[in-house]
């Protein structure tokens, strides 16, 4: 019957037509000659693992014969399906005989073998309709990105035609190293579905889905395996490893259109969770300095801190309020102007190793030796606000600022249940900002504490304020660095 399929196949116009029935012709002599060898072994000399080999390769020639006439059927015209009757429906109905006895002997369960009495035109409505009725959910799925890993050329040629008339994007690999050397090449989101053989040589589908399995890169792609072998042992195997899903050929086409479409589903559903996760991640570290996030992640709180000798920052805009107020029926200028330089105060701060803490209206507050151990943090900020101060001069109104620093103890904590603010106080905190507010514009000042930490390293001049709460203090103007 495989014959005469492959000699009727000559007369058709399509090549894809005429290779499929030549490698259905092969299919057929490979079974012949497999069972004849069989039938001259001894048994004695067949071990567990030899009869193994056998039962899948008997079912993969057989499986690849179905598919092959079911190929044919849905992607041929009805008069060339003409020319092949009755061929085409006998030799699907001979492979599908030759599953139900390898799978009667083997005790995989049994299958229904194909009707030798079915008409073609039966055949062809019994497939059609299969495919309309199970796939009108998966034609409305997006196609995706699949990788395509059999050692068999034939059976991986012939899915392959078939993945790609659903729409997906195939590529294929020949065996289980290959596979693992374009996963790896391969950024892992740019394949959706991996469709893995179970039995290869040297590296089986098992271990390549053991292997994906170990790499969270490659964790996310679904895996579905293929075997021509359905027995237990071998299915529980590989969804115990993390197979998505287990497919014995011969694959119905509509099948296996529904399985990948349900694994793109979880794949994307997958990438969905995964950038979630991630804006979720960058807007915590938005809010909380780096040591707070690490301990959020370590046991779901933040707990309140003192730390002995920290650096406080304050920076003011001169003249930003009053400007405001001549534009107070035009704000969008305003928040784009503010933002402009809250993004370059930003990027200089973190330059120096500096924590931004919080914007209070066009004032900026950050702070040095909270986050990471610093033993003059009143020299990092001095540095810190130098830049600060360029920065805010170099924007194209040609801004200027006052900078103030104070150095002493401070309690950090975390305040709020819906609008989480992370937050410094004390005396610290207070003394900065008042010597901000006494500074000079264009210029670092500094409290005498903080002076005390950078004298020997820079110039100043002391003025005598009288600072809100504080009375009457002294603090240093930022001169030059000494030589």
């Amino acid at each position: 019957m495989a014959r005469g399929l492959a000699l009727k196949a000559r007369s058709l116009t399509d090549e894809d037509a005429r290779t499929t029935s030549s490698r259905v012709l092969d299919r057929a002599a490979y079974l012949v000659e497999t069972v004849n060898r069989l039938v001259t072994t001894d048994p004695v000399r067949l071990t567990a693992d030899n009869r193994r080999n056998v039962r899948h390769d008997l079912r993969a020639a057989a499986g690849y014969i179905v598919s092959a006439c079911e190929d044919l059927t849905e992607s041929l015209p009805a008069e060339d399906i003409d020319k092949l009757s009755p061929e085409l429906p006998d030799t699907y109905a001979a492979a599908g005989r030759m599953i139900a006895h390898i799978e009667a002997v083997v005790r995989f369960g049994a299958a229904e073998p194909g009707s030798s009495a079915a008409s073609i035109r039966d055949v062809i409505h019994t497939l059609r309709e299969r495919v309309t009725q199970a796939t009108e959910s998966a034609d409305r799925s997006e196609p995706g990105r699949l990788l395509l890993v059999d050692d068999n050329e034939f059976n991986r040629d012939l899915v392959a035609k078939l993945l790609r008339s659903q729409g997906h994007t195939v590529e294929t690999a020949a065996g289980g190293r290959e596979a693992q050397a374009r996963l790896k090449d391969r950024a892992a989101s740019s394949i959706d579905v991996v469709l893995l053989d179970v039995l290869m040589p040297e590296v089986t589908g098992l271990d390549v889905l053991i292997w994906m399995r170990a790499d969270p890169a490659l964790w996310p792609i679904p895996v579905i395996m293929v075997s021509a072998l359905g027995d237990d042992d071998g299915v529980l195997a590989c969804i115990s490893a993390g197979a998505e899903d287990y497919l014995t050929r011969p694959v119905r086409p509509e099948l296996l259109r529904a399985r990948i479409a349900g694994c793109l589903e979880k794949k994307r559903l997958r990438d969905r969770e995964r950038a979630y996760l991630a804006r979720i991640d960058r807007l915590v570290k938005a809010i909380f300095p780096p040591a707070a996030v690490a301990e959020w992640r370590a046991t779901e709180s933040i707990r309140p801190k003192r730390y002995d000798k920290v650096g406080v920052l304050f920076l003011d805009i001169v003249g930003f309020t009053a400007w405001c107020e001549t534009l107070r029926d035009d704000p969008v200028p305003v928040v784009e102007t503010l933002q402009e330089l809250v993004v370059q105060f930003e990027e200089t701060a973190r330059k120096h190793g500096v924590q931004k803490i919080k914007t209070i209206g066009d004032a900026f507050m950050a702070v040095a030796g909270m986050a990471d151990p610093d033993t003059n943090p009143a020299w990092t900020l001095l540095k810190c606000g130098l830049d600060l101060i360029a920065a805010a001069q170099a924007h194209r109104a040609g801004w200027n600022v006052r900078v103030g620093i104070h150095v002493g103890p401070v309690v950090t904590g975390v305040l709020g249940q819906t609008q989480f603010s992370f937050d410094v106080w004390g005396h610290t905190v207070n003394a900065a900002a008042r010597t901000e507010s006494n500074g000079t514009p264009g210029k670092v000042t500094l409290s005498a504490e903080a002076w005390d930490d950078v004298k020997e390293l820079a110039t100043g001049q002391p003025r005598e304020v009288l600072a809100r709460g504080l009375g009457a203090v002294t603090v240093w103007v930022y001169l030059g660095m000494r030589d």
